[in-house]
């Protein structure tokens, strides 16, 4: 007998054994993953599943919602603060969940005492004729809240509640009829303290919706907004919450002018408003509005007649600047939600007797004209928010197309939290511009 041939026999018959084992072997069940950050105190996180350096995280701004597709398996999830200045790489929060087959999850990032804290909400599998939803409370710093689910039109006047739940609490209510609902949050045991009335929207039948309430924090005029996460990702806005406008004056003679919306002069919006500093917020009708501006006490004198559209839940701040009877105007929607880790500044330009103006900011004793400038603007103009980390600045006025600085350098301070405005006008010549600091500033 040839042994070697009985020995390659063997091995054959060996790998053909294993290769039939193989063969039969099934891959691993795929699960569906939503993430969605619900965590105010962040300009935005990163997501990463196994954490590695050659691999570029997710952006997740506030409120946005990302899909994944991951074998089930156990995996150690990962999530980044990103870089709060030159010298601070900011924080890392990591969890590891297990992700069963037949199972699809959401994993929501909320935010406990400034820290980030995910929560993983595996989703139950919803009645083939029915509609399930499971409900999670991300709105840390409010009150407990009760949850009401009606159809549209009926209102919550002697509903009960689906259930009731304090901020990192899930609840699952009882499967409902499918078809269209309105969402309400209240306060726990007082529905006349109304959190949040969504617009209509759809339950299908045999599929679990769901929803996390997240605290707005100033980046409207509402408390709470709610995330419905089903196939895709909606945000359910509060329907009833006000619009709110201030004003700033910067007028090019520095009198105080009255503010009317939609003709009530008597009394006017804002009266008397002085130079260069924001009023309070105010309520504004929501749809297309008009605005006069005014000598004080002068209605029949319209330096300013302007319109423009306002939204539900949204903080505008209107500018006005130029000569007297001739005034111009601007509308910027505001952002007063405050992080963690750094600040926020924004520019804002009434130096109309230049083409534009140029606002850069330097470390302290930068040289300006080898910066960027993080604004270019005309006038009137207000710039987007800029993040800054905590400390000192240079700012510098410059005008646009030349490198004739208009004023400063001038020493700024930002603290993480702060909100803070810079507003340029006409200097006391027609060679310079002069600034004004506003809102967080001292």
């Amino acid at each position: 007998m040839n042994l070697r041939l009985v020995a390659s026999c063997g091995f054959v018959f060996a790998a053909l054994l294993m290769s039939g084992c193989d063969s039969g072997r099934q891959p691993p069940g795929k699960v569906s993953v939503q993430v969605a950050n619900a965590a105010p105190g962040f300009l935005s996180l990163q997501f990463q599943r196994e954490h590695s350096d050659r691999v570029v995280p997710d952006e997740l701004p506030f409120k946005d919602v990302r899909p994944y597709v991951y074998d089930a398996d156990t995996y150690d999830f990962y999530v980044i603060e990103g870089a709060v200045s030159a010298t601070d790489p900011g924080r890392v929060w990591t969890f590891a969940p297990k992700l069963e087959e037949r199972t699809d999850y959401a994993f929501v990032l909320t935010e406990v005492a400034g820290e980030v804290q995910p929560v993983v909400i595996a989703i139950p599998t919803a009645p083939a004729a029915e509609a399930q939803i499971v409900a999670l409370n991300a709105a840390g710093g409010l009150p407990a809240m009760d949850l009401y689910l009606e159809r549209p039109g009926v209102g919550i006047a002697g509903a009960t509640p689906r259930g009731t739940f304090n901020a990192q609490e899930q609840i699952t209510p009882p499967p409902l009829p499918s078809g269209d609902y309105e969402l309400f949050l209240t306060a726990a045991g007082n529905p006349a303290d109304v959190l949040l009335t969504s617009p209509q929207f759809s339950l299908p039948a045999g599929t679990t919706s769901t929803i996390v309430v997240v605290p707005e924090s100033g980046q409207s005029t509402a408390r709470v907004s709610a995330l419905l996460l089903q196939g895709v990702a909606t945000l359910l806005f509060d329907r009833n919450a006000p619009a709110e406008l201030r004003g700033i004056n910067a007028a090019t003679d520095q009198a105080p002018r009255d503010l009317v919306v939609d003709s009530q002069f008597s009394p006017p919006l804002f009266s008397a408003m002085p130079f260069a500093e924001p009023t309070a917020y105010a309520p504004t009708p929501i749809g297309v509005v008009n605005v006069n501006v005014t000598p004080v006490g002068n209605p029949g004198v319209l330096e300013l007649d302007s319109r423009f559209s306002t939204f539900v839940g949204q903080r505008l701040t209107m500018l006005f600047s130029g000569p007297a009877g001739a005034l111009l105007s601007v509308v910027a929607g505001d952002d007063v939600r405050r992080l963690n880790s750094g600040a926020k500044l924004r520019f804002m330009n009434s130096a109309s007797q230049f083409f534009a103006v140029n606002f850069v900011v330097t470390f302290p004793d930068g040289d300006p004209l080898q910066v960027p400038p993080l604004a270019q603007l005309f006038s009137p103009g207000i710039s987007d928010y800029t993040p800054l980390p905590p400390g000192d600045y240079d700012l510098t006025l410059i005008q646009a197309g030349t490198t004739t600085v208009l004023s400063g350098p001038t020493r700024i301070s930002v603290a993480a939290g702060g909100i803070y405005g810079a507003l340029a006008f006409d200097g006391p010549d027609t060679a310079t511009a002069s600034l004004r600091l506003l809102d967080d500033f001292p």
